[in-house]
């Protein structure tokens, strides 16, 4: 039972599962909903106070939600203070991205906000409703896809350094974003299956935080997927 979302590996490999303050559905949520706000005021902040070093901090917001990230998935037992961490630097990023995006073409940040709540609705019902079952197969076509992508992103910015520009017409382009979204909403099953299995396993409530961040993790892959799908589309129509 191996998840696709790297934050969820430490629970796999912990020992941690005996405790008298259990995880629960409801901190799950409560933590992933106090992430999500904490990034949005984060980047509110950010953009309106903070302009003169916005790209600065820009850049630094992007490896301190890396590091973050790493701190929570190796080291459950401190990643309350760090899952904090990363939500206030993933909203600088985010803050920024969708500002950015925003200006090529106006209305995209709210569809694409609405858009990640569909798909996040839509996900967690086929998977309560046992529409979508992850079992061992699927759990290894995810893998095999998702080192499909790293590849791809890794070769693209090496040929990038090394000079090399590749071009995609607007329907290629269009394509790999969806099939990105796609593959971010399946992620969102093993996000789901994993929560469950911390939940029915009786680990310790500390996870709830390791998977507050995973799931969020997810949520900001299929956010910024679909803002440059609607970018793109918006981009054609203009």
């Amino acid at each position: 039972m191996r998840s696709s979302n790297p934050v969820f590996r430490s629970i796999e490999r912990s020992e941690a599962y005996a405790s008298t303050e259990a995880a629960s559905y409801r901190g799950i949520v409560i933590k992933t909903g106090g992430l999500l706000l904490t990034a949005v005021l984060s980047g509110y902040l950010a953009l309106a106070h903070l302009q003169e070093i916005l790209y600065p901090l820009f850049i630094a917001s992007i490896f301190i939600a890396l590091i973050a990230v790493i701190v929570v998935s190796v080291a459950p037992r401190v990643a309350a203070p760090f899952a904090i961490i990363y939500a206030l630097a993933e909203g600088v990023v985010l803050g920024l991205v969708t500002v950015i995006f925003e200006s090529m073409a106006p209305g995209v940040a709210l569809a694409a906000v609405v858009a990640t709540g569909a798909i996040f609705t839509v996900m967690l019902f086929l998977y309560s409703s046992r529409t979508i079952r992850v079992t061992p197969r699927f759990r290894k076509i995810m893998y095999g896809v998702l080192l499909g992508f790293l590849l791809f992103i890794v070769l693209g910015f090496i040929m990038s350094l090394a000079g090399v520009a590749i071009e995609f017409s607007n329907p290629m382009l269009l394509g790999i974003s969806a099939i990105f979204i796609v593959f971010g909403a399946l992620m969102l099953t093993l996000d789901f299956d994993r929560a469950e299995m911390i939940v029915e396993s009786g680990a310790d409530r500390t996870y709830e935080w390791v998977v507050a961040v995973g799931l969020m993790v997810t949520i900001v892959w299929i956010y910024l997927e679909l803002l440059r799908f609607l970018v793109i589309i918006f981009g054609n129509r203009n």
